[in-house]
């Protein structure tokens, strides 16, 4: 096998690109011909990555994908290079780092090769992992994503058929690959960025579009930047700018779909960055290098197809200085989930509402109530599995009172809203758990959506709402061996609402609306119906406004005090609030991937929750150890690792605690 001979072209200079030199490019495109410094046979080449992507001094590591030699170590000097260093024999193509691993593409078996990189006694090794099963579309690209939020890895790939696949890899110390999620995406699709959890992707014949790569994603894109029928090979994000390189080796600054919609090649008139003069480049990468002491470096390379070659550049930093992004947004925390339920039998948005019911005597048999809005009401375990189906009809929300004097005996009552006929459905739970369902009442409700129990002493009541945002108040009581409801009055809220809970000890009542906030109104059923929309649906409350639940005696830096629980959907995260005023915010997070969590009764990865709808919490012990404190259930709207229809997710209270610093 022939050794990789490294071409040196003595006639190039190396030539950082400063900030002053970077205004006279525009009009002197040959001037930036001589930033390559490096051209490197590559041998059936594909796509380079710097072994690190900082580097203090030179030489600089790069990894090279060769169809003909394998995974190859190169290191870049600023006189004179070494022939490179086969890593691992094979037939390679693409390459994306995420240290300590690599992923390529082995030719030979059309499936992703996971690779380890370790240093032994300053010697690089690399180590093949089982390959990834085979993807149902051929891999056009290959990017990498590293979440400190959960200190998980995760890859993207990519084909040219309009599909790719987000893969949940495990850890820097798990290493456990499985699909998370697929994606649709432009159909002939040409390269791929990451900039957190944030995906790039570029479309011939439109741009550069946007997906959100987070493991919460809805699916749905964004055309970020309009450039049509646009030779855009090669993407790659430096300090959150966004760079674009064409099949000719120009690369430039992202401009955004803003600015350019006016315009729409206007990617391929903006000031070049660096100017490789390649015949067909693909697949832009980089590495920086330098001290705080002086301005960084940057060194590009592309791949050029038609030479067979690595080519790299030198720029300074300087020259995106001018276009530096606003300071990212701060992160929000993510707590992993430790539950999730037995999928909905049926695709599409099914699962709503749940509710958590105490065994009265074993805390771990305790219930987790769920609707299910196209179909009845369902029961799950402490563990997931489903325990009981009753074909109730299209139920939405659901709550629970237990221990409810109601015809002389103390019962466990669950009420749901029943929308096939506009009328609320009523269960008796057994102390086994054993659902046992009453006849329907009829209400006066038209469209009726969401609801909540109130417990005024002795007395049940239910408050249930519709969408124009007309809030029923009714009594419960006992007839003929059955729950009866009686009107008591209305209470208004400005638009559409759904979400609400009671607290008891207050005799208060809140409701979300959704697109405004959460409202205050009096609960006792001859109190003054005027309400006060207390928390706005602003900042960290994104719309919609969904469920609400209140967390009673949370310990709150020593004190206790009840805490409102809210599902903020705009952006996939629950937010705490005190319960009285002032209505502080105590914090805030969102529900992430576990590695080592439980589905439907059976240890397994289970990814995090989105889009909530309904949600439950009790500070009332449902199991032992973690779960001593309650708990928080939630509906997920995108359910993943991998696709699956809608569940209910859950974890311990403690772990929400102990993640915020609550106490």
């Amino acid at each position: 096998m022939k050794k990789i001979s490294i071409l040196y072209s003595i006639s190039l200079m190396i030539l950082p690109l400063h900030y002053a030199e970077a205004s006279s490019l525009a009009n002197d495109n040959a001037a930036t011909k001589h930033t390559v410094i490096h051209t490197v046979a590559a041998k059936g080449g594909s796509q380079a990555q710097p072994l690190t992507r900082t580097a203090a001094t030179h030489p600089e590591q790069w990894l090279f994908a060769s169809e003909q030699r394998g995974l190859l170590l190169q290191r870049l000097k600023a006189n004179h290079d070494t022939a490179p260093e086969v890593l691992l024999e094979g037939e390679f193509e693409l390459l994306s780092l995420l240290a300590p691993y690599a992923l390529t593409l082995d030719r030979k078996a059309d499936r992703v090769q996971p690779i380890k990189l370790k240093q032994v006694e300053g010697k690089t090794i690399a180590q093949r992992l089982p390959l990834l099963p085979m993807l149902p579309f051929e891999i056009q690209w290959i990017c990498s994503q590293v979440r400190p939020q959960d200190g998980n890895l995760y890859a993207w790939f990519g084909g040219e058929n309009g599909q790719s696949q987000q893969w949940l890899l495990g850890n820097a110390t798990h290493w456990a690959p499985q699909i998370l999620r697929s994606q649709a995406i432009p159909v002939n699709s040409r390269d791929c960025a990451i900039d957190g959890d944030t995906l790039y992707v570029s479309e011939p014949q439109a741009g550069i579009w946007q997906f959100d790569a987070s493991p919460f994603a809805d699916g749905s894109g964004t055309l970020f930047q309009v450039a049509l029928d646009n030779h855009i090979t090669g993407l790659a994000v430096v300090n959150g700018q966004l760079l674009l390189a064409d099949d000719t080796g120009v690369v430039r600054v992202s401009q955004t779909s803003a600015s350019s919609a006016a315009k729409p090649n206007d990617s391929t008139q903006s000031q070049p960055l660096v100017q490789f003069s390649a015949a067909n480049a693909e697949k832009l990468s980089y590495t920086l290098h330098g001290d705080s002491s002086t301005a960084p470096t940057i060194t590009w390379a592309i791949y050029d197809d038609h030479t067979d070659e690595y080519k790299f550049a030198s720029t300074s930093t300087l020259a995106l200085s001018q276009q530096e992004n606003a300071p990212a947004a701060a992160q929000i925390t993510e707590i992993p989930a430790w539950v999730e339920s037995a999928p909905s039998d049926r695709p599409h948005d099914t699962m709503d509402d749940p509710a958590i019911w105490i065994h009265p005597t074993t805390p771990e048999k305790s219930l987790i109530l769920g609707t299910h809005k196209r179909w009845g009401l369902l029961s799950f375990s402490m563990q997931g599995e489903q325990v009981q189906a009753l074909p109730s009809g299209r139920i939405n929300n659901v709550d629970i009172r237990q221990q409810v004097l109601l015809g002389g005996v103390k019962r466990d009552i669950a009420v749901a809203t029943l929308r096939d006929n506009d009328s609320l459905a009523f269960y008796d739970i057994d102390r086994t758990g054993k659902i046992h369902e009453y006849p329907n009442q009829a209400t006066d409700l038209q469209d009726i959506y969401g609801m909540c129990l109130y417990q005024d002493g002795a007395k049940l009541y239910v408050f249930a709402n519709e969408k124009s945002g007309r809030i029923a108040q009714y009594r419960v009581d006992w007839h003929n061996d059955a729950p009866r409801i009686t009107l008591v009055r209305n209470i208004h809220s400005p638009s559409q609402v759904e979400g609400c809970v009671a607290d008891e000890s207050q005799h208060t009542l809140f409701v979300g609306e959704e697109d405004q906030g959460i409202w205050r109104f009096d609960a006792q059923e001859n109190a003054n119906t005027q309400g006060t929309l207390i928390i706005k649906a602003e900042g960290d409350l994104v719309a919609d406004v969904e469920g609400i639940a209140l967390y009673q005696g949370a310990q709150i830096n020593g004190k206790k005090q009840d805490v409102l629980v809210v599902s903020s959907q705009g952006n996939n995260s629950y937010i705490l609030y005190q319960a009285r005023p002032p209505y502080a915010q105590i914090g805030r997070f969102r529900i992430g991937v576990n590695l080592q969590g439980m589905e439907n009764g059976r240890a397994s990865s289970i990814d995090g929750s989105a889009e909530t709808d309904g949600l439950a919490v009790t500070h009332l012990p449902v199991g032992q150890g973690d779960w001593q404190q309650g708990m928080l259930v939630v509906q997920d709207g995108h359910n993943y690792l991998p696709d699956a229809n809608q569940a209910f997710k859950w974890l311990p209270w403690r772990s929400i605690a102990q993640q915020l610093q609550l106490n």
